[in-house]
């Protein structure tokens, strides 16, 4: 898992994101890149959206299962829903068939 926040681990939003992470017993960590994979760990790896700016993914990356856990067809519905509306949108890359 991963938290994007203005200044990482150094910014003045850090102490309410692991405030909040420490009450769920979560532990947050420095990203650097690369970093492990977090699955079944209770660790979040928090990057500083400057040097780590946030990209959008595909339309058809958005609102699916996990590799491990399915979320529900009302969750996978959200993508079309907000297709519609233009919530989410074609970031310009190739997208599957009926997105």
């Amino acid at each position: 898992s991963i938290l994007g926040i203005p200044g990482g681990v150094q910014g003045s939003l850090f102490v309410i994101a692991k405030d909040a992470a420490e009450k769920k017993g979560m532990t947050l960590k420095e990203g650097k890149g690369d970093d492990d994979d977090t699955l079944r760990k209770k660790l979040v790896y928090v990057y500083d959206t400057a040097k780590f700016p946030f990209y959008r993914a595909e339309v058809y990356h958005q609102y699916r299962d996990d590799m491990v856990w399915k979320y529900g067809a009302a969750y996978n519905a959200l993508r079309t829903e907000q297709a519609k509306t233009g919530k989410i949108s074609p970031t310009g890359c190739p997208e599957r068939e009926g997105f």
